[in-house]
């Protein structure tokens, strides 16, 4: 008999643990206060036309109700927790969620702006570590006019180093950064290493494919102007949503160098050195504080714009009809976004699509 009242004990306990809750409200211990409040919250604060807002509730013990709350844009009960929409405006969201107590509970009412969609002409930046004396470089040379052949989307940077004429001593903090072991190395918007052998179908379409893909939400405009050694730059920074922690960097280049060039690749003839050799893109100044780039400040939402300009006192080892300016925008991981490159006494505006 003591064996059979204990078995009916373990029984009860087992079926009443299990039965404790039947619900993943936030409110799953039968122990436990009925929640008095909800609040809800969106994946965004601001989206594009066409793009959806997913919507979230929490109890103000900071567990989730999602599952069990009802949810309502612009006074209208929805289906899920997912809204689209195709037009422009202000959505005002709330929701509901009946607590365990039976009590409906309404959580305060929040806003999400929709606004035009507004993308821009993605450019891929590449960054090449060469030099004159770097005898694998020609290889990276090659790679870059094989896809400026086919796209205009590309802003090139060559930065030399080492024993070279136009060594950018300049370069070591960037360098230091990539994690650089050797050269040639060549960066693709500052995060991505270009892959070897460049030249290859697979490594120019790692290229291409960065003029592609997702849109930076961001444009770059330059305004460039010459007169005799004094260029001035005035570098604008539209924004297609929200950003944060941005920073600028700004070149000056110069093109058309001509350098007998090391080559033990089989480019350009295979001949060593590469005799009157073009040098092009090659980094001459920076204009940005660093090279890492320099704070962008002001408003960075939806349709805002930053601008800024720079003075560059042209030396007179430099040909001032051959230089040429790169400006981009880096995010928080130093990864460029966009890029754009002008020459002297150019007017460029926004690339919006």
């Amino acid at each position: 008999m003591k064996k059979i009242l204990l078995a009916f004990a373990l029984l009860t306990t087992l079926f009443n643990t299990s039965c404790s809750s039947d619900n993943d409200s936030g409110e799953n211990n039968s122990s436990s206060e009925p929640i008095s409040s909800i609040t809800v919250t969106s994946n965004s604060s601001s989206v594009d036309v066409g793009t959806s807002v997913i919507l979230s509730t929490v109890g103000n013990n900071n567990a989730s109700v999602s599952s069990t709350s009802t949810f309502y844009v612009n006074g209208t009960q929805i289906s899920g927790r997912s809204y689209t929409t195709s037009v422009v405006g202000t959505l005002d969201i709330y929701a509901t969620h009946v607590n365990s107590a039976g009590v409906t509970l309404t959580s305060p009412t929040i806003q999400v702006t929709v606004n035009e969609v507004i993308n821009f002409n993605k450019r891929v930046l590449i960054e090449d570590f060469t030099g004159t004396w770097c005898q694998y470089c020609p290889r990276v040379a090659y790679a870059i006019e094989l896809i400026e052949a086919e796209t205009s989307d590309v802003v090139i940077t060559a930065i030399h180093r080492g024993n070279d004429p136009y060594n950018f001593s300049g370069a070591s903090v960037l360098e230091n950064q990539i994690g650089l072991s050797g050269y040639p190395t060549a960066m693709l918007n500052r995060s991505t290493e270009w892959s070897y052998p460049e030249t290859s179908t697979t490594a120019i379409n790692q290229a291409l494919n960065l003029t592609t893909g997702i849109n930076p939400k961001l444009g770059v405009a330059l305004e460039t102007s010459t007169s005799g050694n004094t260029s001035t730059v005035n570098v604008k920074v539209k924004y297609g949503k929200s950003f944060n922690n941005l920073k600028l960097v700004v070149y000056a280049l110069e093109d058309h160098l001509i350098y007998n060039q090391t080559n033990s690749t089989t480019y350009y003839g295979g001949s060593n050195p590469i005799v009157g050799f073009e040098h092009n893109h090659v980094l001459r100044a920076v204009l940005s504080s660093s090279i890492l780039g320099e704070t962008i400040t002001g408003a960075m939402g939806y349709n805002d714009e930053f601008s800024k300009s720079f003075t560059y006192t042209i030396p007179s080892s430099v040909n001032a009809s051959n230089v040429r300016f790169v400006a981009f925008v880096v995010d928080s991981t130093n990864a460029a976004l966009n890029s754009r490159d002008a020459g002297p006494n150019e007017t460029q505006t926004f690339e919006i699509e």
